[in-house]
């Protein structure tokens, strides 16, 4: 049973940008988390409350879409991955150096993949030298395949 759960999950996996989501919805969660969460170091409490808070909820929110649209709508892949590097740009500005930097990074290579994804398959390419594809060459462009010359040995 849970071969057959793997072998569904790999088969959705494979029909979307999955590493662009997961990327894109790490860095929003690590965009998201500084501004809200107090971090306790014995009788000091370390929070950071400014106005980057606002503007981290908003990004860090619009960044969660766009991971959930990637893997949920795979045809706005283009859009999304736009969106997310223009996110992950303005978040390195406006909050906490976009998550102290590793949101902002995590982000762009997510929105990167989601750009150059594609679901159509890889053509099998022939070797450069081959028959086939010399023939296949020149069966399409004749006016560029290869004249017979005759050689002429000097004296």
């Amino acid at each position: 049973m849970l071969l057959t759960v793997w072998h569904g999950f790999t088969a959705w996996r494979r029909g979307r940008p999955f590493w662009a989501g997961l990327f894109v919805a790490a860095g929003a969660l690590i965009i998201l988390f500084p501004p809200f969460v107090g971090v306790k170091l014995g009788d000091m409490v370390i929070s950071i409350k400014t106005i980057g808070g606002v503007s981290a909820l908003l990004i860090g929110a619009l960044l969660a879409i766009c991971a959930v649209s990637l893997w949920l709508q795979p045809k706005f892949r283009l859009a999304a991955g736009l969106v997310t590097v223009l996110l992950s740009l303005v978040a390195l500005v406006v909050t906490n150096l976009g998550g102290f930097l590793a949101g902002t990074v995590l982000s762009l290579l997510g929105g990167a993949l989601a750009v150059a994804w594609t679901d159509e398959p890889k053509k099998p390419k022939e070797a450069k030298g081959s028959k086939k594809a010399r023939r296949e060459n020149a069966a399409v462009e004749p006016e560029l395949a290869p004249e017979t010359t005759q050689r002429v040995q000097p004296t």
